[in-house]
């Protein structure tokens, strides 16, 4: 793969966290943080191969504090190293209170990706 600038792939997504993410107590699931994880850094791989790429590894993903619903959740992704036939895509997950404008770091993880 060629080398690019890391902006040239860099990815940024923002949802809102709703009931349907949470459990009974209005906390979101990992699951649905994890999912959104993969998707940005998935979309950050393709966009810097080119091509498909499949995750083949999430190392050392942190849950550093819980997400509630009502939040807004923004996930950073961006390629931090590739290889002849691999990538490596860090992100970070960033939680808002809506009504407070209080933003905290909530995960981080890396990712690998094949093309």
């Amino acid at each position: 793969m060629e080398p690019k600038r890391v902006s040239e792939s860099e990815v940024v997504m923002c949802q809102s966290m709703l009931p349907p993410d949470a459990n009974l107590m209005g906390n979101v699931h990992g699951g649905t943080i994890m999912k959104l994880v993969d998707t940005a850094a998935g979309v950050a791989s393709t966009k810097h191969a080119r091509g498909f790429t499949v995750t083949a590894h999430v190392d050392n993903m942190s849950f550093l504090s819980p997400v509630h619903v009502g939040n807004l959740v923004t996930v950073k992704a961006s390629v931090n190293d590739v290889g002849r036939t691999s990538l490596e895509v860090g992100v970070r997950v960033e939680a808002e209170d809506i009504l407070t404008g209080e933003v905290r770091h909530i995960s981080s993880a890396y990712l690998v990706f094949v093309a």
